[in-house]
């Protein structure tokens, strides 16, 4: 089928109408919904001529024409003092069939013009923000139905142009929200820093480096998930478990196997799963198979639906006792599983090594705490 050509004198007026309503719709600025009305409704209405106007404060602002003379581009005139004013001061159409009967338009601004008759309709009536006026050689009666596509053409432009302005403001507050973030970003940044040196400086021995450790493993967690998030929506579960145990394939080369399927998380769910990951990783080093040569950690995961199951596995560990099982990992563990993933954790602390299994449903909504960042050991 051959496109319709809408500058074609022969595509009828409903055609050409619709073609423009489609077109205001996708308009982007004002400048482009003006020339939408411009272009085309001389042809959609059959007049000489056609004016777009502004209002602007009292004034009437003529920004843009298409007739067969020179009508007022780029003048302004008081609103009382005009017919676009007079549309907009009583929020409806106004037809003048002849302007020399009647007596309020004003004559010595058309002495210089073809126009002879006249319909002028505002652009959103309830509140004006302009009008359109159509415009006639001779003295001219419009018909109904040119009347109703110069008010249709008004109303599709007014809906255009809110349109307009609520992408001008969303725009604005896209760009302060992206300057908030950034200084937020420093922020963290440097409460990060503080905690370490408070720490340092407040704690002794082991428990100082311990915590010194999470608190890099939240501070370089924070900038990766804040880097990844900003590109993408989510994160496949190896990308994750890879940052997680990154640092303890270090001292452990070889010791940590990874396997499963391309299985992507969004963030609000990779907060609680790193974690948890986390958790495991720095237990495993403690007191279970990272912490001496022989041990090894095996971690997959799976699939099924909407369903997400990973499961750790250490081997050839230490043999484990019941440690843990209702201690301060574990108690934390679970809270991380059951409350913010509402998953289910399976935590046993066989002799032969401990294994866990979390298992959450990807189309549930978990439960993240305001301020919880993604860690990555730091030890």
């Amino acid at each position: 089928m051959t496109p319709l050509d809408y500058t074609d004198q022969q595509a009828t007026p409903l055609a050409v109408l619709t073609h423009a309503i489609a077109q205001l719709a996708g308009a982007r600025d004002a400048s482009h919904v003006v020339e939408i009305i411009r272009s085309t409704a001389r042809s959609m209405i059959g007049c000489q001529g056609i004016a777009v106007i502004r209002k602007e404060d009292d004034l009437c602002h003529y920004i843009e024409e298409d007739a067969i003379g020179t009508l007022w581009k780029g003048q302004k005139f008081p609103a009382s003092a005009c017919v676009s004013g007079w549309a907009m001061a009583e929020r409806k159409t106004i037809v003048i069939p002849d302007i020399d009967h009647e007596d309020r338009v004003p004559r010595e601004l058309y002495q210089d013009t073809f126009v002879r008759a006249i319909a002028m309709t505002p652009v959103r009536p309830q509140d004006p923000i302009g009008a359109i006026g159509a415009y006639w050689a001779a003295p001219y009666q419009p018909t109904r139905m040119e009347i109703e596509i110069l008010e249709a053409l008004a109303s599709a432009a007014a809906t255009a142009i809110e349109n307009v302005r609520l992408i001008v403001a969303l725009s604005g507050a896209l760009e302060e929200a992206e300057l908030a973030r950034d200084e937020l970003r420093h922020r963290v940044k440097n409460a990060y820093m503080g905690a370490q040196s408070l720490a340092k400086l407040s704690i002794k021995g082991e428990a100082a480096d311990d915590l010194v450790g999470r608190i890099q493993a939240l501070s370089r967690a924070h900038s990766l998930l804040d880097e990844r998030m900003s590109r993408d929506a989510s994160i496949d579960i190896r990308d994750l478990t890879e940052i997680e145990v990154e640092p303890y394939r270090n001292t452990a080369p070889g010791r940590i196997v990874l396997s499963g399927p391309s299985t992507e998380i969004d963030s609000t769910r990779a907060v609680p799963l790193g974690l948890s990951i986390n958790e495991l990783a720095t237990n495993a080093l403690k007191h279970g198979a990272l912490s001496i040569e022989s041990g090894t950690v095996e971690i997959t995961w799976s699939r099924n639906g909407e369903a997400i199951s990973l499961s750790w596995i250490e081997t050839n560990g230490p043999r484990v006792g019941n440690i843990g099982r209702t201690g301060e990992g574990s108690g934390l563990l679970a809270r991380l599983v059951e409350r913010q993933l509402r998953g289910t954790l399976e935590h046993i602390f066989d002799p032969a090594g401990v294994r866990c299994r979390i298992a959450f449903r990807q189309g549930e909504h978990p439960r993240v705490p305001v301020g919880v960042s993604l860690p990555v050991a730091g030890k």
